[in-house]
C-alpha cells in the first residue's frame, strides 16, 4: 500500500509539472513539438516492418538520458559492466546523440569505441521514431531511475568489485591535459581534488523538482583548506552559475575560468585522486573513470556511493511537525526514503538540512585516511556504516551498495542512528 502511495505521487508530482512546463514554452514551441511527434508516430507506423526484423536481428537503441552528464557517465557505464560479467545478452546496441542533446561531446567520445553511437540528426530522429514502441528499446532507467526500489547501479558496481574501470584516459588527453594543468596554474607533479556543489543555477528547468539537493560552496571552504594543508590543490568543477569562490591559495575557481572545456571537464575528473561531491552527476564521470568519490549532503537518506572506495553522507531532516530531526531508522520506515521531489519534503512538513561545514571537512579527512591506509579505527568504522547499509530494504534506493556511509558523521548524529547502530 505505502509503495503504491508512493510511486502515485511520484507520478502526480511529475506530471503538474510537466504541464507548468508546457506552459511556460508557450504555444509555438509545443505547436511545433506536437507536429514533430505527429511525423513520429506516422514513421513508427510506416516503417513497422522494417523495425520488427531489425529488433528481431538484435538491433536495440539504448535508452540512455544524454542531456545529463551524470546518466550519460553511468548508463553506458552500467550496461557494459553488466554484459562483461554476463548479466545481459549481446545485442546490437546503439545510442542516439543528436546535436544539442548530448550534455559532453567528449564524455561520449570515450563510449564510441565500446558502443555505437548515431549523431545525425536525420538518422536520430528516424531511429527515434522507429523505437517509440514496444521494439528496438533497450531500457537503462533502472540503474538510477527506477522509483521506489533498489537502483540496479550499486548492484553491478558490487559485482565489478575492484576490477579495473571501463573508461580510462587517452593518451592523446593525457598529452593535452598535461598542457592544459600548467596553463590552469597546476604545478607538474601536483595532485588535485575536485570539488563540486550543485547549486540552483544547474538546471532552471527542473529547479522546482531538485531544489532540495543543492548545497552551498561556502560551507565546503573548511574541507578545501583540508586539502590543500596536505600539500594538494582543489579545482572546482561545475557550471559558471555558481557562487564563485573567494582568492584561495592552491584553489582553482575552474568553473569560472577560460580555459573550462568539455575536454578538460572529463580529464580533471579522471585525474583527480578523488571528487568531493554530492547528489549531483558529475561525481559519476569519476566514477566511470575508477576515480573515489566523497559525497556530502545526499539525498534522498539510502542513496550512497557507488564504489568500494566511496564515502557519503546524508542530509540531516527536519520535521516541523515533531519539532526535531528524523531519525534515519524512521527515515527508512516510512515512504520519505524515497522521496525524490523537493515538494514532496514540503507537503509533509520536513525542512531539509545541509550538512555543516565541519562535516564535511571530517568527511575530506575520511577520505584521505581510507586511501592512505591510516585510519586506525577503521575495522570499527566499517562496522558501523555496515550496520546502516544492511538495514536498508530492496525497496530503498540504495539497497546493494558497497560503499560507506562516513564514520564521524555517525558517532556525531548517534542520536539520529538510533537502531540502526549498536548502542
Amino acid at each position: 500500500m505505502i509503495k503504491a502511495l508512493v510511486n502515485w505521487s511520484h507520478f502526480i508530482h511529475r506530471v503538474k509539472f510537466e504541464l507548468r512546463r508546457i506552459h511556460r514554452q508557450g504555444f509555438p514551441v509545443v505547436f511545433l513539438k506536437t507536429v514533430a511527434r505527429l511525423i513520429s508516430v506516422a514513421l513508427w507506423l510506416l516503417l513497422l516492418p522494417l523495425t520488427i526484423i531489425l529488433h528481431l536481428a538484435g538491433f536495440r537503441r539504448v535508452m540512455v538520458f544524454t542531456d545529463r552528464i551524470g546518466h550519460l557517465a553511468l548508463e553506458p557505464d552500467c550496461l557494459l559492466k553488466e554484459r562483461a560479467l554476463g548479466l545481459v545478452r549481446w545485442r546490437r546496441w546503439f545510442i542516439l546523440a543528436p546535436p544539442r542533446r548530448v550534455a559532453n561531446r567528449r564524455l561520449l567520445n570515450y563510449w564510441k569505441p565500446l558502443i555505437r553511437i548515431h549523431e545525425s540528426r536525420a538518422v536520430c530522429f528516424v531511429l527515434e521514431s522507429m523505437s517509440l514502441w514496444g521494439f528496438m528499446r533497450h531500457d537503462v532507467s533502472r540503474y538510477v531511475l527506477a522509483i521506489n526500489k533498489a537502483q540496479a547501479a550499486y548492484r553491478i558496481y558490487a559485482l565489478w568489485g575492484d576490477r579495473p574501470p571501463l573508461l580510462t584516459i587517452t593518451e592523446a588527453d593525457e598529452r593535452w591535459g598535461a598542457q592544459a594543468l600548467r596553463q590552469l596554474g597546476l604545478p607538474d607533479g601536483a595532485w588535485f581534488v575536485c570539488v563540486h556543489v550543485r547549486e540552483r543555477g544547474f538546471s532552471p528547468v527542473d529547479e522546482e523538482l531538485h531544489a532540495h539537493r543543492n548545497g552551498d560552496i561556502e560551507a565546503v571552504l573548511p574541507a578545501i583548506r583540508e586539502i590543500t594543508s596536505r600539500g594538494g590543490w582543489v579545482i572546482r568543477i561545475g557550471d559558471p552559475t555558481g557562487k564563485q569562490l573567494p582568492p584561495l591559495p592552491q584553489v582553482i575557481d575552474y568553473a569560472h575560468h577560460t580555459l573550462k572545456s568539455e575536454r578538460l571537464d572529463i580529464i580533471l575528473c579522471a585525474k583527480a585522486r578523488f571528487i568531493l561531491g554530492n547528489t549531483s552527476g558529475i561525481a559519476l564521470v569519476g566514477s566511470a573513470f575508477g576515480v573515489p568519490c566523497a559525497l556530502a549532503n545526499m539525498i534522498p537518506f539510502p542513496a550512497l556511493g557507488l564504489g568500494l572506495n566511496d564515502i557519503s553522507i546524508p542530509k540531516l531532516l527536519w520535521s516541523g511537525d515533531l519539532s526535531r530531526y528524523l531519525r534515519y531508522q524512521e527515515i527508512l520506515d516510512s515512504p520519505i526514503s524515497s522521496f525524490i521531489y523537493a515538494i514532496q519534503y514540503r507537503e509533509n512538513g520536513i525542512r531539509v538540512v545541509d550538512n555543516s561545514a565541519e562535516d564535511i571537512r571530517s568527511l575530506v579527512v575520511e577520505m584521505f585516511q581510507k586511501l592512505e591506509g591510516r585510519d586506525r579505527n577503521g575495522k570499527i568504522n566499517e562496522t558501523q556504516s555496515a550496520e546502516v547499509v544492511n538495514k536498508l530494504k530492496p525497496h530503498h534506493y540504495g539497497y546493494g551498495s558497497v560503499a560507506t556511509i562516513g564514520s564521524c558523521f555517525i558517532r556525531k548524529n548517534k542520536e539520529l542512528f538510533k537502531g540502526l547502530v549498536p548502542e
